[in-house]
């Protein structure tokens, strides 16, 4: 079924959910959203201005290297796109309104990169439905973050936590470390992943894309 939308107006006058900023629930918004001119001129004003979804799709289009007018551009077409997604009933609640919204956003900026530097996709991606291709999305890019960060800590760590990663025994690392103890093995892996933990509470928005919900 197409539908026609018409561009947002956002009324500010008379208007509960700007004048109420407190967090509003996934089923308020998603109730608004499918609800009258007015319930929906309300909630997009909210969502615009104080959801904080705007600050978080700038952010992840300066930290991918756009910039923030960039980022503004990519915000308004993802919420867009929710809107219908919502209104057509493709959005299934497998997961936070929210986290919806910024696997259209980088579904979105990912694709506009594309377009200016063509990529082949694999045969398994081509299989991927939408909701898959937003898990392997998040995935890859949780990744990248994670291999940045380790490097970011030393070289040292990224060892220590590569091993950690493949669930090696404290035996196995010390033996790949040239360690004299398990022990000392265990010590190494507990100060690198409290430095990682330090590194990601120091950085919001680096632990904002690792843990989003």
């Amino acid at each position: 079924m197409h539908v026609q939308y018409q561009p947002f107006e956002i009324n500010l006058l008379n208007n509960p959910f700007v004048k109420d900023t407190k967090h509003l629930t996934d089923q308020t918004i998603l109730g608004a959203i499918l609800g009258s001119q007015l319930e929906r001129e309300q909630v997009f004003g909210y969502l615009y201005l104080h959801s904080g979804w705007k600050e978080k799709a700038v952010k992840f289009v300066v930290l991918e290297g756009g910039d923030s007018s960039t980022g503004e551009d990519i915000f308004q077409e993802a919420l867009i796109l929710l809107d219908r997604n919502i209104r057509e009933n493709k959005f299934q609640n497998h997961s936070s309104l929210q986290t919806y919204f910024m696997g259209i956003v980088r579904q979105y900026w990912f694709n506009q990169q594309r377009k200016k530097r063509p990529m082949a996709l694999s045969p398994e991606m081509k299989q991927l439905d939408e909701q898959d291709l937003e898990r392997e999305v998040l995935r890859k890019e949780r990744e990248h973050i994670i291999q940045v960060v380790m490097q970011t800590i030393g070289d040292h760590c990224k060892k220590v936590l590569s091993l950690y990663k493949l669930s090696l025994s404290n035996e196995e690392i010390a033996r790949e470390l040239g360690l004299s103890s398990p022990e000392m093995a265990k010590k190494y892996t507990y100060r690198c992943r409290e430095k990682f933990k330090a590194f990601i509470e120091k950085h919001p928005v680096i632990k904002e894309l690792l843990y989003v919900e």
